[in-house]
């Protein structure tokens, strides 16, 4: 298994869980960069166990002809003694994908740029983010850390006035969402892939209350920017625009999807609503509800 994915000094969502799963599995890794071998060890370094983790690593430096030339990869498979065709590789890259299919190899294709995945044709799957890989589906172990259909992830944070959204939650969807700026937060914006998620609200002058949110384009929309729109999971007798809100966002329920139709989309999202609701009763979940972070006020 190859990937360009892994070279960014901060990890992106999925890397090492995905890593260590594999390792664990005692499944052969190596990593096949574009970039020099040098500056590959250098950005690896900064990930615990990463290094060890990977039977080989291979540089564009290394090789004749770079991606979308498939040497780097037959290199790879070269080195460890397997057959081109019994690999999968994990690109973000066009050039990589196509390395990868001429190569002999499966690939999977999770874009570096946003709302791209329609130029990945040639990939044999195209996915949102690592999280929403599905090893048994390549003939790898799979995952056993879903629970009760969600991931649970490392907690983080986000917070702000609750400002007007695009006026369609309550009119358009009969889903009143508590909107948040995105202004400030382009970076964490980029860490997080576009999905469904779910955590705990806190509201500086109400309450903390059972949230899952959306972050993304909402292709059925087809938004020209991310947002960010949480569902506070409680009725409200009266709107609280310019009320400090407070985000702990605790798991993953699934990646952001187009619809066919208003209705599908209104039923898919009372569904994630039912799901982050069991979810945070479980003690796991739960216990975020009492974090210092959600009940502070600016």
């Amino acid at each position: 298994m190859f990937s360009n994915q892994w070279c960014n000094i901060k990890a992106l969502p999925g890397a090492n869980r995905l890593i260590k799963h594999l390792s664990g599995h005692r499944v052969p890794m190596a990593l096949a960069s574009s970039s020099p071998r040098e500056n590959i060890e250098t950005k690896i370094s900064f990930h615990q166990g990463w290094k060890e983790s990977f039977s080989v690593i291979i540089g564009g430096d290394e090789v004749r002809l770079g991606k979308p030339s498939p040497e780097i990869f037959l290199e790879v498979a070269e080195r460890l003694n397997v057959n081109p065709c019994s690999c999968l590789v994990i690109e973000d890259s066009l050039p990589g994908v196509t390395a990868g299919k001429a190569a002999g190899m499966d690939v999977v294709a999770v874009p570096s740029i946003p709302k791209q995945a329609h130029l990945y044709t040639s990939a044999d799957e195209v996915i949102n983010s690592l999280l929403d890989l599905q090893p048994e589906k390549w003939g790898l172990p799979p995952f056993q850390d879903w629970i009760k259909d969600t991931l649970p992830l490392e907690p983080w944070h986000i917070g702000g006035p609750v400002v007007k959204g695009f006026g369609r939650g309550s009119k358009v969807l009969g889903i009143p969402t508590a909107n948040l700026s995105t202004e400030g937060y382009g970076s964490l914006l980029s860490e997080h892939p576009s999905g469904v998620y779910f955590g705990w609200a806190g509201l500086s002058k109400r309450g903390v209350f059972k949230m899952v949110m959306s972050i993304g384009w909402n292709p059925y929309f087809n938004n020209t920017e991310k947002t960010i729109e949480p569902w506070l999971l409680h009725d409200f007798d009266e709107d609280f625009y310019g009320e400090e809100l407070r985000l702990t966002i605790v798991g993953y329920i699934r990646p952001e999807a187009n619809f066919s139709s208003l209705q599908s989309l209104i039923e898919k999202i009372h569904h994630d609503r039912k799901v982050a609701e069991e979810a945070l009763d479980l003690p796991l979940f739960f216990k975020y509800k009492d974090e210092p972070y959600l009940k502070s006020s600016t």
